[in-house]
């Protein structure tokens, strides 16, 4: 008997609260999309190191999993509070008939278990069918073929969203147990009865407050601008988020009581059709959950960011990965510069032969060449720079020694990489950076002076400086190097060898035999480095590329799980807010109908109260987006170049499309309670 009436219960709720489900389909999706990357993965033709990079990103994926289920779990007890709120009235009905707390507490059990199953089997369904769309997408990332491409479906993935959701509705059912047991009939009777307490509605409290709100997020944007993400240890960063946080809270604390003073200022527009009730229900909202507002606008905030983020890291990396690695392959042995300053004079290909790695096995064109200590410090160069940005990384980047490269060697290399020489005149020098940040920076440099001193020796600057790795680079590290004259680079010690080459024959099957022999040779290479003190890189342009692809897919993954996440926890909470407040409401709704006031204005009503309680929280994230946007941007503008105002937008765009979902969902449920 419980059973069909719980079944019955689920039926007639189910319009009324299509969001929850909606969103407990979507939620049980999504968990499955991203913990299923591993077999999608695992069936691809990937390489061994794609395979160990895309484990680090399961394994990160897994975590996540569990912070994500944390949000989920308090969406659900929420939702869960707000949909037993709501019947209060109903189970009061029911008590008075004679039925005891523990069969309710049951009742409640069963439409749990029912919600749960179907929600459970409609978002794997689903989830299956999607995710087989993100394995295009990592194969399209690891830029592998899809011809092999078989439908997967990960029985891990599935048997973990199963165990992690179940514990979530058996945590709810145990609440609904609770929640039951102090229930008193009296209560529920008149649980419609019963007027939300306006609270702190005081016209120069709110002013004041919203103002405070104002000044705090004045500082936080202040201070998030200045710190530019450099230093995130440091203090002014630490307040920043302190401010941002407060300011948020106050802003919505401030705004009940603000806002309908502000309307009420205009007669005309406060007393037209129902705005006067409209401006009462939501001021009556916005009071009574300014706090659930203010944690929802911050995570709409960090949903916007980290989804832009992660979009504009996967284009900064895509884009960036051939420019760093103008070669095949490069050597590189380097000192760490407090234990050795001197390099001998042995070049990097002898020393590989030693070590049973000979060059020419895997290459008709190779260049030895040096980098060159120089006497002047990044720091000291730069400290003048009218780059905000760069200004703020000079008071925590580690002050170096500018590297000089041989203007013959620098010829070599452009002849490797299929570009033209150069030519300099004598005591002229010639910048070369790889890093997008640092273009700007040198621009006003050589605008701003005509020649630099490099120890005794002034040189001429030339104007056209050059945007190019000198080496196969891991990241985008080479803010500037001077090139010059052979004779003048020779009077520094060598800072660092490098060996550059291009493979000869099938480069996948060159790079295979060379990986082979290296770990071959593995011991005498930790040997060789124990002894001399040294240490001796490996960087290849498939490595890289390997690298940035799996950091891509990794930051992509996890920026969209949290982002999305984050987005329907959101918008679900407002969206039942509002269910719940269009149940409370509907006696002051069958007034306005006794009153002859027609269905059309009640709707437009409706419409407008839901639209600015959606807005409000977006719009402040969107702003808070703004300059969280800014500075992340120039972060990620040193992994490489993208259009930064193409992703954001699609970013954002993305966002408030799925807000805009649950928004008209909201506005059909609305209506649904109040007419039906």
């Amino acid at each position: 008997m419980l059973f069909k009436l719980s079944k019955r219960n689920v039926q007639r709720s189910m319009k009324d609260y299509s969001i929850y489900f909606f969103t407990l389909v979507l939620g049980v999706c999504i968990f499955y999309i991203f913990n299923s990357v591993e077999a999608q993965t695992a069936m691809m033709d990937m390489t061994e190191n794609q395979k160990k990079l895309m484990e680090v990103t399961t394994m990160i994926i897994s975590i996540v999993s569990v912070f994500v289920s944390f949000i989920l779990g308090f969406l659900i007890i929420y939702a869960n509070n707000f949909i037993i709120k709501k019947r209060n009235r109903e189970f009061g009905i029911y008590m008075t008939l004679g039925i005891s707390r523990s069969k309710i507490a049951f009742m409640l059990f069963y439409e749990t278990i029912i919600v749960g199953v179907m929600s459970l089997a409609v978002g794997l369904f689903v989830g299956v069918f999607l995710s087989q769309g993100l394995a295009s997408v990592t194969a399209k990332l690891f830029s592998l073929d899809m011809k092999k491409y078989q439908f997967i479906f990960s029985k891990e993935a599935c048997i973990k969203t199963i165990i992690y959701f179940s514990i979530m509705f058996f945590i709810t059912m145990i609440l609904n147990f609770v929640v039951v047991s102090r229930y008193k009939l009296i209560n529920l009777i008149n649980s419609q009865r019963k007027n939300e307490k306006l609270k702190g509605t005081n016209l120069i409290l709110s002013v004041a407050l919203f103002i405070i709100s104002i000044v705090c997020l004045g500082f936080a944007y202040k201070l998030i601008l200045e710190n530019a993400l450099v230093d995130i240890t440091d203090n002014n960063f630490k307040l920043s988020i302190l401010l941002g946080v407060v300011g948020t809270v106050l802003f919505f604390r401030s705004l009940a009581g603000f806002l309908i003073k502000l309307v009420q200022n205009d007669k005309n527009l406060y007393l037209k059709n129902l705005n006067t009730f409209t401006l009462r229900q939501l001021n009556s909202k916005i009071n009574t959950n300014y706090i659930s507002m203010s944690i929802i606008c911050l995570m709409l905030f960090i949903s916007i960011g980290m989804y832009s983020s992660a979009i504009g890291l996967k284009n900064a990396m895509e884009k960036s990965a051939e420019s760093q690695t103008p070669y095949d392959a490069t050597f590189i042995e380097t000192y760490n510069p407090q234990e050795k300053t001197n390099y001998n004079n042995e070049k990097l290909s002898e020393i590989l032969k030693k070590l049973d790695l000979n060059v020419n096995d895997y290459s008709k064109e190779y260049l030895d060449y040096n980098f060159y200590k120089s006497p002047i410090k990044f720091i000291k160069m730069f400290e003048n720079t009218s780059d905000d940005f760069l200004s703020k990384q000079l008071k925590v980047t580690m002050d170096h020694n500018i590297p000089i490269i041989k203007l013959s060697d620098y010829n070599k290399l452009n002849k490797m990489a299929g570009k033209k020489p150069i030519n300099l005149k004598d005591k002229e020098v010639l910048f070369v950076t790889n890093s997008s940040t640092m273009e700007n920076p040198i621009k006003d440099y050589i605008k701003n002076n005509k020649s630099i001193k490099i120890g005794n020796d002034e040189f001429k600057i030339n104007e056209n400086y050059q945007n190019q790795s000198l080496e196969n680079d891991l990241a985008k590290d080479n803010f500037i190097t001077f090139v010059v004259e052979d004779k003048y680079a020779d009077k520094y010690d060598i800072s660092q060898k490098c060996l550059s080459f291009n493979y000869v024959g099938d480069k996948k099957d060159t790079e295979n035999n060379l990986t082979k022999n290296l770990e071959k040779s593995k011991n005498k290479q930790i040997q060789y480095q124990k002894d001399n003190g040294s240490i001796l890189i490996f960087i290849s342009k498939q490595m890289v590329l390997e690298i940035n692809m799996s950091n891509a897919a990794m930051f992509l993954y996890i920026g969209l799980y949290i982002g999305i996440i984050f987005l329907i926890s959101s918008a679900a909470v407002l969206a039942l807010n509002q269910l719940s407040g269009a149940t409370e409401s509907l006696g002051r709704y069958e007034i306005l109908k006794k009153l002859g006031v027609s269905s059309k204005m009640i709707n437009k009503s409706i419409f407008i109260q839901v639209f600015i309680y959606f807005s409000l929280p977006i719009a402040l994230a969107l702003v808070h987006s703004y300059f969280g946007i800014k500075v992340a941007n120039n972060v990620i503008k040193i992994f490489g170049d993208y259009d930064t105002v193409g992703t954001n937008v699609v970013a954002v765009v993305s966002i408030c499309v799925i807000y805009a979902i649950y928004f008209f969902g909201t506005c059909k449920g609305y209506r649904r309670i109040v007419n039906k």
